[in-house]
């Protein structure tokens, strides 16, 4: 995805990859959020969208750690099992931004760090 930083005019990008697939599901990720109706705006900038820096440095860091999660899980999967892994984080509930890091808290408790 796109962005146009309304405060300094520059284009930067946000995306979040599937390990499993390679596919980017950026566009999801935020969508399901219901974020489009709030910090994100169309534009005619040559992007997707318009949203403030300090709005892309929340999202830059929330994808971040979620990427990092998911490759995480991922190698989890590989040597323990789906069922396994998915078990130690479908309990877990909370903001979006505090998702990563009670993720890796619970995946460190069952898996080790």
């Amino acid at each position: 995805m796109k962005l146009y930083i309304k405060d300094n005019g520059a284009i930067e990008t946000l995306a979040i990859i599937d390990p499993k697939t390679g596919c980017d599901y950026i566009f999801d990720f935020v969508g399901n959020t219901g974020a489009f109706d709030r910090e994100f705006e169309k534009t005619d900038e040559n992007a997707d969208f318009a949203i403030s820096k300090v709005d892309y440095d929340w999202w830059a860091k929330v994808v971040a750690d979620n990427q990092a999660l998911e490759y995480r899980i991922a190698e989890l999967v590989a040597k323990y099992g789906y069922d396994r892994v998915m078990d130690a984080v479908t309990s877990i509930s909370g903001d979006l931004e505090d998702y990563a890091a009670a993720a890796n808290a619970v995946l460190d408790e069952e898996f080790g760090g």
